[in-house]
């Protein structure tokens, strides 16, 4: 490969892991969201309510998409 093509795929890769990164955080968001959702669900007087630790799973979740994310960006950096 030629050193123009070579820097063409590192560019390419470095744009594709970031879109991943995005994505990823993207999850965390909506995860946490989901979160406090369950959380309102929980605490309301409705007759569909939430399992429990529904919130709490939500929010695992949601550390785990941001420690991947994070992975992702300092693999980056490396």
């Amino acid at each position: 490969m030629s050193d123009k093509s070579t820097a063409d795929a590192m560019i390419e890769a470095a744009i594709e892991r970031q879109r991943c990164i995005d994505r990823v955080l993207t999850y965390a968001a909506l995860r946490d969201q989901a979160a406090i959702d369950l959380d309102k669900a929980a605490s309301g007087s409705g007759p569909e309510k939430p399992s429990e630790g529904a919130a709490e799973r939500a929010r695992m979740q949601a550390e785990v998409a941001r420690d991947i994310a994070s992975f992702l960006g300092e693999e980056t950096k490396a």
